[in-house]
């Protein structure tokens, strides 16, 4: 025998010739690169080992990013130190490299041999697997077992490497069987009359019995022995009567079985191999973070190992982690995808997983169930009996998990044998099963419903199928409206129903059910686009004499609320809730009727026609009264008085809300949603405004508080945007701009997220309102300038006045007078004359400012004292205050000092609350007591 050298450090003992490492005398499971690693820093030991130099050493063969080499090394140490500190044996010189810091002991022992099994059919026992990813539980779970109980199935799909474990596991167990050893690959043998003797040849049995597995029982009944037997499943009754046998009465013998589903022998304890881990899909994924996963290591080392030089950037990391999570962390797709990516790169290879070309990409040229995924599937395939391979591919119309009922629907026959034959595919490891809120849940993985789609296309057979599907969800949802119970991934099943429905091949019939019974599913999920899109599909193939049905009526309804959310208030969502009116007036949908009055008030409301807005309120309120629904009839004074406060009169808003409010909570009613959102969030906002113009800023920060609690807790993100739009208001008008700022920081990111574009120009108006405040004037100036565009594009006037207001302001802060001038009075005449707001004080008051400003001082004096009239006589206490001190600012500045200290003491009597609110405290300040 040869003499190698051994490297003691600590526990640990390093064999470089035999690529080992061990924990006192447990061997240690290393990657190849961590083990080259290992053994260049323990040769150099005392020595700086530069980063160069270590990426030289472990990746000779190709060139490779610095990202790789710091996993590799965060790794080694963490596997060394235990749970001591990570520099216990190997320091890092930041920037510079290792330095492995440990005393070392060298020593000469004799190298061991590999332990092999005899020739079984010209092969030898497997070679030892170079890289194996995150297995290390497993493995030693499987040989603790294997160890104890003598009897292991290792169970899993094709591809999920089954040969690799058992491989791997027989050579940490060799020294315990004196290599006395045999594998037996099954793969290879097509009858299972040829089982028996080649084992016999296998172990040695030369006599010939008239039962061959009696006689190997008594031939083994004495001998300590591994038997593997690789890829049953094609032979397993014969195996399973084998090992059952070899059990009971060899009881030295160990057996280790591969298989896609157990043998169910006596005796066998069966380790299903799961999918590898996954990486995280977060968005924000970093290459580091990525390459943490056993799955992203296996790729990353099949696409090296195919050619591909570069290391994995930050870029790319959730890219991998996506083609890793469609791939259901199955070793052989990831393997064969990992081995295109220098063909294809990172986007362009996870949109050809969608297609069936993954099926055909070459795997490993010498075994034939493994040449390709489509060999490996199959493989299992014709081991199924006929019913089996129906099943199949029928169940290939679901997409992701569906239920046992789900199934029933699709599939007709007699259920029990279903469900059998559906516990069979399970075994088989052809479909996934797990328990979700006490039901079953059964899924084909994507890379086998893509194979058992494709022969379902082929055999002509899917076109009664998808009509069953989606006529199951029709169904499903007309039972359980807005959320189907049938399936775990509603949407996908949901989308690919749609797409069949209205393609050429489809029924456009069906689909026009299915979008109606599928549209508050959309709505519920904030789905807005879609849900657009199916409104609009369904609607063009409407029969007109179905128009005026609960189907026509559902989708004109789901069409204006999902318009109105990501279009804006443009004028086709008004004729679209027009048009649900007539239907539901006709059809005599009094439910639907209120929904639309509701959406109705909300449309005219944003576009700023509040009166337009009071009289959609007025009829919602006459029908909530005559069904005197004391829920209904609360919600209508919501809606009034959110309504009264809009157009002025902010004592009445105030006394309706508040009323309102009182019989809400003594009836117990937490909610009120019409039309995509909830009034009672509404009049909380309703409220928080009228308390600040009625004077009450602590009652109005104490309210914007509870609303934005109320939507956080609803995680919804359209209820987020208008609590977190209309809140930001009071809070501007609180002048808390620290505050103000992360309201439309989380504004801007969750229409962002959600393409919510309306509540994304709504976020840049505030922003610029809120630079405006912080004087940073020519940043706001540029930041209004480009929202007013697409305020009036999307028609959202509600936040036009104000963003237009406000630019005045900006211009005539820059001395821009006459061009301040020329915006902000047209919007006070339209005001004054056709629409009435709650912001004409506050109009009024910007005007007398920019005349001020402009030297106009005597027209400057009639319009700051309009404004004060304006607010009394609308209860607005707050831009009362607003103008006073505007207007004691010029009386000051033209000397009449003891007008202005007698206009705001009178003014700031008027609170009672809010002391320390930023208009009161800069009037305070005025008056020389701040």
């Amino acid at each position: 025998m040869s003499q190698g050298k051994a490297y003691v450090f600590g526990p640990y003992r390093l064999v470089p010739s035999e690529r080992r490492l061990t924990l006192d005398g447990a061997i240690v499971e290393l990657g190849s690169r961590a083990f080259d690693a290992l053994t260049l820093l323990v040769s150099e030991r005392g020595e700086l080992v530069s980063k160069q130099q270590l990426m030289d050493h472990v990746w000779s063969d190709v060139t490779v990013d610095e990202s790789n080499l710091r996993f590799q090394m965060s790794t080694l140490r963490r596997t060394l130190a235990g749970d001591a500190r990570e520099d216990v044996y190997i320091k890092n010189v930041p920037g510079r490299g290792y330095v492995f810091i440990a005393p070392v002991a060298e020593h000469t022992e004799p190298a061991t041999s590999v332990v092999s099994s005899p020739r079984l059919d010209g092969g030898y026992l497997p070679d030892r697997p170079q890289h194996i990813f995150g297995r290390d539980t497993a493995l030693q779970e499987l040989q603790a077992n294997l160890l104890a109980s003598r009897f292991i199935s290792v169970v899993g799909a094709g591809g999920i490497g089954k040969t690799t474990i058992a491989n791997e596991l027989v050579h940490r167990v060799a020294d315990k069987f004196d290599g006395d050893i045999r594998y037996i690959d099954l793969g290879s043998i097509k009858a299972n009359d040829l089982v028996l003797p080649s084992v016999a040849m296998s172990v040695g049995y030369r006599v010939q019995s008239a039962d061959l597995v009696e006689g190997l029982a008594t031939f083994l009944a004495d001998r300590r022995l591994l038997l593997i037997f690789d890829c049953c499943e094609h032979v397993i009754d014969t195996v399973s009567r084998l090992a059952d046998t070899l059990f009971r009465r060899a009881l030295l013998c160990h057996i280790i079985t591969t298989s896609r589903e157990p043998l169910r022998a006596y005796g066998e304890e069966v380790h299903i191999l799961e999918p590898l881990a996954l990486p995280s899909d977060n968005l924000g994924l970093t290459a580091a973070e990525a390459l943490g996963a056993p799955t992203v290591q296996l790729f990353m080392e099949r696409a090296r190992a195919s050619g591909y030089n570069l290391g994995l950037e930050d870029k790319d990391a959730s890219i991998v982690a996506a083609i890793c999570h469609q791939l259901d962390g199955n070793p052989l797709a990831i393997e064969l995808a990992g081995s295109r990516l220098l063909t294809y790169g990172f986007a362009e290879l996870l949109d050809r997983l969608d297609g069936k070309a993954i099926l055909n990409w070459p795997g490993r040229r010498h075994d034939v169930r493994h040449r390709s995924l489509e060999a490996t599937l199959d493989w299992s395939f014709e081991l199924l009996t006929d019913y089996e391979r129906q099943v199949l591919l029928h169940l290939s119309v679901f997409v992701g998990p569906f239920s046992m009922r789900a199934a029933e629907a699709i599939l007709s026959g007699d259920r029990w044998l279903l469900g059998r034959t559906i516990e069979e595919l399970v075994d088989k490891s052809l479909l996934t099963s797990r328990r979700e809120n006490g039901v079953s849940f059964y899924r084909l993985l994507d890379v086998t419903r893509v194979y058992a789609e494709t022969k379902l296309a082929a055999s002509g057979a899917s076109g009664q199928l998808v009509r069953r599907h989606a006529q199951f969800f029709i169904a499903d949802l007309r039972e359980n409206p807005g959320t189907p119970t049938g399936v775990s991934n509603p949407l996908g099943n949901l989308r690919a129903a749609l797409e069949w429905c209205f393609s050429a091949a489809g029924d456009s019939s069906v689909g026009v059910e299915l979008a109606a019974a599928c549209s508050e599913f959309f709505l519920n999920r904030s789905l807005l686009k879609e849900c657009l899109r199916w409104c609009q599909t369904a609607l063009q193939y409407l029969r007109e004499e179905e128009s005026f049905s609960e189907t026509g009526l559902r989708l004109q309804q789901s069409l204006a609320i999902s318009m109105m959310y990501t279009l804006g208030n443009v004028d086709q969502v008004g004729v679209a809730i027009s048009r649900g009116l007539d239907i539901a007036a006709k059809i005599g949908a009094r439910e639907a009727e209120l929904h639309l009055l509701a959406g109705q008030n909300l449309f005219l409301t944003r576009r700023a026609d509040f009166l337009g807005a009071l009289r959609a309120a007025q009829r919602f309120a006459a029908l909530a009264h005559a069904s005197q629904v004391s829920a209904q009839v609360i919600a209508s004074d919501w809606m009034l008085g959110s309504t009264y406060n809009l157009i002025g009169r902010q004592k009445m808003g105030q006394q309706l809300l508040e009323q309102a409010t009182a019989r809400a909570e003594a009836l117990g009613i937490r909610t009120a949603h019409y039309f995509g959102f909830d009034n009672k969030q509404r009049s909380l906002l309703g409220r928080a405004w009228t308390s600040w113009l009625c004077g009450q800023p602590d009652k109005a920060k104490s309210l914007v508080n509870d609303v934005l609690d109320e939507s956080v807790a609803q995680n919804h993100p359209v209820s987020l945007c208008i609590s977190h739009l209309y809140g930001a208001h009071v809070v501007l008008w609180l002048r808390e701009l620290d505050w103000a700022e992360r309201l439309i920081e989380t504004l801007a990111d969750v229409a962002l997220k959600h393409h919510l574009g309306p509540y994304q120009t709504g976020a840049r108006a505030l922003r610029g309102e809120l630079l405006l405040a912080k004087g940073q004037i020519e940043e706001a100036t540029l930041t209004l300038e480009g929202s007013l565009g697409p305020l009036r594009a999307e028609k959202l006037n509600i936040m036009l006045a104000p963003a237009t207001r406000a630019y005045a302001e900006c211009l005539a802060q820059l001395n821009r007078c006459q061009e301040a001038d020329a915006i902000i009075l047209p919007l006070i005449e339209q005001t004054e004359t056709t629409s009435p707001s709650y912001l004409l004080p506050e109009l009024l008051r910007t005007r007398a400012d920019i005349l001020h400003a402009g030297g106009e001082h005597g027209e400057a004096m009639s319009f700051y004292l309009r404004s004060l009239a304006r607010a009394k006589y609308d209860g607005a206490v707050g831009w009362e205050l607003r103008t006073a001190l505007s207007l004691s600012r010029a009386w000051n500045d033209a000397g009449q000092e003891g007008r202005a200290r007698t206009l705001l003491e009178s003014t700031v009597e008027l609170f009672r609350e809010g002391f320390d609110s930023g208009d009161v405290l800069q009037a305070q300040k005025l008056l020389g007591r701040g």
